[in-house]
């Protein structure tokens, strides 16, 4: 309904525009979301989960928006000011391997540890060691 020159929602249309969101980028819903949530909280304690979902679906936007997967670019499109959390080399690591990670997800919502990826990262610093 327009009333004023604004588009006013029923409940029921904004449930499915929320849900439609909500599937654009966790194709499993919530679930998906609250795993990814839960395993970026253990990689970057101290950040809120919904600031760092923010931040997941800023680079998400920036990916898509761009025209390429490439994680390192869509990072450097986004405007320093519009980050909702404070950034540097290893937080990035560790979204990059999330978000590798939940290309390749399935059903069973099943995605490595935050201790896998932690490990994974420090190895590739090594040098692979």
């Amino acid at each position: 309904m327009k009333f004023m020159g604004f588009t006013i929602e029923s409940r029921e249309e904004q449930r499915k525009r929320e849900e439609e969101a909500l599937h654009h980028y966790f194709r499993y819903g919530a679930k998906h979301r609250n795993k990814v949530g839960r395993l970026l909280e253990e990689l970057i304690p101290g950040e809120k989960r919904e600031h760092l979902i923010m931040y997941y679906l800023q680079i998400k936007d920036a990916m898509e928006k761009g025209g390429t997967q490439d994680f390192d670019e869509a990072v450097k499109r986004i405007n320093p000011k519009s980050r909702i959390i404070s950034v540097n080399k290893t937080i990035h690591q560790y979204y990059k391997a999330v978000m590798e990670a939940d290309v390749d997800i399935k059903e069973d919502l099943e995605l490595p540890t935050a201790e896998e990826i932690k490990k994974r990262e420090r190895g590739a610093e090594n040098g692979g060691y």
